[in-house]
Parts: C-alpha cells; sequence; structure tokens
C-alpha cells in the first residue's frame, strides 16, 4: 500500500513535469509566434500582426514571471525555514501553509498553467483564422 510519502514524491515529480512542460510549450509558443511575425517568406494572410502577436506574448511573458516568481517564493520560504532550523537547532520542519509566500508560491504555480495554456490556444485560433 502507498503511504503520503509515496504521495508527496509523486506529487512532487508532477509539478516538476507541469513546470517543465510550462517552460517549452511558452517557448514554443514565444518562438512560433516571433516566426510568424518576422518571417517574410510566407503568404501575407498568414503571417502576424503586431497585433496578432502581442496577445500570445504578453500572457507568455506574464507565466514565464509568474514561474520565476513561485520559484522565488520557495527559495525565500525554504530559506527562512532552514534559519530558523538551525537557530533553534531542530531537524524538522512543518510548512506554514498560512504564510504568505507559501500562499503565493501556489497562486503563481496555477496561475502560471492558465496563462500558458492561454496564450497556446490564443496562438491556434490565430493561426486557424488566418488559415481559412
Amino acid at each position: 500500500m502507498a503511504t503520503k510519502d509515496d504521495l508527496r514524491s509523486e506529487l512532487n515529480w508532477i509539478t516538476e513535469k507541469i513546470s517543465s512542460q510550462v517552460w517549452t510549450l511558452n517557448l514554443g509558443t514565444l518562438g512560433t509566434t516571433w516566426s510568424l511575425l518576422i518571417v517574410s517568406g510566407l503568404p501575407t494572410g498568414l503571417r502576424f500582426t503586431t497585433r496578432n502577436a502581442i496577445w500570445v506574448f504578453i500572457p507568455s511573458l506574464l507565466s514565464l514571471l509568474c514561474e520565476m516568481g513561485q520559484y522565488l517564493c520557495g527559495y525565500f520560504l525554504a530559506r527562512r525555514l532552514l534559519d530558523e532550523m538551525e537557530e533553534n537547532n531542530t531537524t524538522e520542519f512543518q510548512y506554514p501553509k498560512d504564510d504568505w509566500l507559501y500562499k503565493w508560491r501556489q497562486h503563481f504555480f496555477c496561475t502560471k498553467i492558465v496563462l500558458t495554456i492561454g496564450a497556446a490556444v490564443v496562438l491556434l485560433v490565430t493561426i486557424l483564422r488566418k488559415l481559412t
């Protein structure tokens, strides 16, 4: 039977994979949009205008900033907890779930996913509209 530690390990693995996929999808979305904006060999109807691109760039870039915010919140919380453990000479800790760093870390995680999916959907819809 699986334990709570097994579930935590699985959750850590899944969140790492989600973050990796968010990063990959954001870079792919940004790269594709940039290519469709600057490439000269495409038919005029398929090329992106600045107006088309901005609706992809903004959520993608905000998502990357949210990822940075997530990791910074996690770092500062872990750093503070480690400092407290060393100061009190303890070896165990509990994450303070009511701490603003803990809450914002979760908020940034969810927001980056929503923004990334939104940017990818806008990119796909824009391409499909230009093809039809």
